[in-house]
């Protein structure tokens, strides 16, 4: 059943707008994006005595985990929704505008009409491993660039020894965050047991299994094995009308970007030496599909392991995992 009251917001680092639709009618307003500002949001809808409303906003990281987090707190229904539902459901209403008012109306619109499933926050643990995950990947980016300056002709000695320095330095602060992630992983029955689930398949070593543990929300929130790959975007997007129209399919890409790397890494490893998949990896081959096509058959199937693993709390099973 719909909810009558919603609300949507559009939030940005310094502020966020507000649509409420309730009674058929529609109230507008701004606050700052602090705490003080989240007092007044709640103020603001005790002020119009919206009986349980439906928040919904979309997912900008750390610019909305406030708000969120705060609301949740104070017990109201919040949703975070992905950008690009936000973006389809726009054009799909031909809304030709594009402001912070206006979008904060369309996701009140879309909470209105799709009664979106509800959103609750990473746990403290998870939390923590999410951002140290998050700066290991920006330290390795960072370490790229160095190399890669590093390997021009530079005739400077004491440029060569200031690069090679900065270089270390970031091998060891990336080596020290991979260590404390681990320790948040040893220190919690729960996503131990995970973590050793998941490196039990060849192929998934400790950056893929903290990557799921970290940045994928809780298994709870998919109802089945194809929800839990489309979040990530690798489920097979198709491109047909009638008869005329037939284009290839390829994979939606509408999920994460930086989970899709990481399986990507792995999925190539498994191909190569996990024999629990070459009969996967020959079928496909069998019918003439490319390498890439191959790659991204085992990071869906690597999904759908991943899912009955953490869903069911079990060790991986070869025989489950691969029954006709």
């Amino acid at each position: 059943m719909q909810t009558a009251h919603v609300i949507g917001l559009d939030i940005s680092k310094k502020t966020f707008d507000v649509c409420t639709i309730f009674d058929g009618k529609m109230k507008i307003h701004s606050f700052y994006n602090n705490k003080a500002g989240y007092e007044a949001f709640v103020l603001w809808i005790k002020k119009f005595d919206l009986i349980n409303p439906h928040i919904c906003m979309e997912a900008t990281g750390s610019y909305s985990e406030g708000v969120a987090e705060f609301l949740y707190s104070f017990g109201y229904k919040v949703s975070i929704i992905n950008p690009l539902q936000i973006k389809s459901f726009r054009l799909s209403k031909m809304i030709r505008q594009k402001t912070d008012k206006s979008d904060c109306e369309v996701i009140a619109m879309f909470c209105l009409q799709n009664c979106p499933s509800l959103w609750n926050p990473k746990s403290r643990e998870k939390k923590e491993l999410h951002e140290i995950n998050a700066r290991i990947d920006a330290l390795k980016m960072e370490l790229n660039r160095i190399i890669n300056f590093l390997e021009k002709e530079l005739l400077n000695k004491i440029v060569i020894r200031s690069i090679k320095e900065e270089m270390q330095f970031t091998k060891d602060m990336i080596e020290k965050l991979e260590h404390e992630a681990l320790n948040i992983i040893k220190n919690s029955p729960v996503m131990k047991k995970q973590f050793d689930h998941l490196t039990e398949i060849k192929g998934v070593g400790i950056k893929t299994a903290v990557t799921i543990l970290a940045d994928m929300p809780d298994i709870n929130h998919f109802k089945n094995a194809k929800q839990y790959a489309a979040f990530v975007g690798v489920t097979p997007s198709h491109l047909q009308s009638g008869t005329s129209v037939k284009g290839k399919s390829h994979i939606s890409r509408l999920g994460s970007k930086k989970i899709r790397k990481t399986l990507y890494m792995a999925a190539v490893v498994i191909k190569n030496h996990n024999p629990h998949f070459q009969f996967l990896v020959k079928r496909l081959a069998s019918k003439g599909k490319p390498p890439k096509v191959i790659i991204v058959a085992i990071m869906r199937k690597l999904l759908h392991i991943f899912f009955g693993i953490l869903k069911y709390n079990e060790s991986f099973n070869q025989y489950k995992a691969f029954q006709p």
